[in-house]
C-alpha cells in the first residue's frame, strides 16, 4: 500500500465535536485512496462486495464485515467493476467522545481504561476485523440507522444519545469478538474428538455401531456429532465405516497373510488426512 494521506479529525468533525458517521459508496479498483487518520474508525460493510486493504493485508469483504481501524493505520476500500456497489458506514471518533477522562488519547485500546467498558472488555481479544452473524447484522443495521438519524437531526441532547448508541455498539462488538474467540478455542477440540472417533472406527469397523454411541465418545449431541462428522470428513459415519470395510477387504484379498488391520494408519481413506489437517 502506498503511503497515502493522513486525515485529521478537524477535517471531518463539526466544531466542538469528536464524532461523525459517514455513509460512503466505495471506489472501483484504481480509484481508491489509501489513508490513515488521527482518530479511530469503525467501518461496517452495509452492502455489496469488494476488498479492504489494511496495512499489508487485503481482505475480501461483503455485507456484515466490520473493521476496527486504529489511528495511524493505513487502509482503503475498493471493489472490482463487476462487484455489486460496495457501501460502507464509517464511524469516526476520538475515545474522549464517550468518556471525558480519555480526552488526551487517540488509541482505541485506551477505552480499556474507561469505567464504561470494565465489565465487557476482554483483554487480548480485540481484533482488526470481525464477521457479524445474521442476528448481529440486524442489530447493527438498526443501531447504525438510529445513529445516522440522530447525527443528522441534531435535536437537543443528540450528542448524549449518540454517546449511548456508541457505547452499545462497542459492547456488541466486544460480544462478537468473544464469540469468535470462543469458536476458535473450540475448534481444536472438535478436530481431536473426530480424530479419536476415526481411530476407533479404523480398528472396530467389523463391529456393529450406533450413532448415539459414537456421539457419547465425544460428549456431543447425536445431531451435532453427525453434522460435525460430515463437515470434517465429507461423509456420514456409516459411509465412512463402509469405505473402511471395503478398503480392508481389498487389502486382505491382495495380501491374505497380513493380519487384520495391520499397517492401517488412521484417516488414510480418500485423503481424510488432508481434510482433517485443514479443520
Amino acid at each position: 500500500m502506498t503511503l497515502g494521506a493522513v486525515y485529521l479529525g478537524e477535517q471531518f468533525f463539526r466544531p466542538g465535536e469528536s464524532f461523525r458517521i459517514v455513509k460512503h459508496s466505495e471506489a472501483v479498483i484504481g480509484g481508491q485512496r489509501p489513508h490513515a487518520h488521527d482518530f479511530v474508525e469503525i467501518c461496517y460493510v452495509y452492502a455489496g462486495a469488494g476488498y479492504h486493504e489494511v496495512g499489508e493485508e487485503i481482505y475480501r469483504v461483503a455485507k456484515g464485515d466490520l473493521f476496527l481501524i486504529n489511528y495511524e493505520v493505513k487502509h482503503a476500500f475498493y471493489r472490482d467493476p463487476e462487484d455489486e456497489e460496495l457501501i460502507t458506514y464509517n464511524l469516526l471518533f476520538l475515545p474522549g467522545f464517550m468518556d471525558d477522562s480519555l480526552l488526551p488519547f487517540q488509541d482505541f485500546t485506551s477505552l480499556t481504561m474507561s469505567y464504561l467498558f470494565k465489565d465487557s472488555w476482554t483483554e487480548g481479544r480485540v481484533r482488526e476485523n470481525l464477521r457479524l452473524n445474521a442476528e448481529e447484522q440486524r442489530e447493527f443495521d438498526e443501531l447504525i440507522g438510529k445513529m445516522e438519524r440522530e447525527y443528522n437531526g441534531q435535536l437537543e441532547g443528540y450528542n448524549a444519545v449518540l454517546r449511548a448508541y456508541m457505547i452499545e455498539l462497542i459492547v456488541k462488538m466486544m460480544r462478537g469478538y468473544q464469540r469468535r474467540s470462543a469458536a476458535d478455542e473450540r475448534q481444536p477440540r472438535r478436530k481431536s474428538e473426530i480424530e479419536a472417533v476415526l481411530r476407533y472406527l479404523d480398528t472396530h469397523y467389523r463391529e456393529p455401531f450406533r450413532l448415539a454411541e459414537l456421539a457419547k465418545r465425544t460428549f456431543f449431541s447425536k445431531n451435532y456429532f453427525s453434522q460435525l462428522f460430515k463437515e470434517t470428513t465429507g461423509m456420514t459415519a456409516m459411509q465412512y465405516v463402509q469405505q473402511v470395510r471395503i478398503e480392508e477387504a481389498c487389502r486382505m484379498m491382495q495380501d491374505p497373510d497380513k493380519k487384520d488391520g495391520e499397517d492401517r494408519p488412521g484417516r488414510r481413506v480418500c485423503g481424510l488426512q488432508d481434510v482433517l489437517s485443514g479443520v
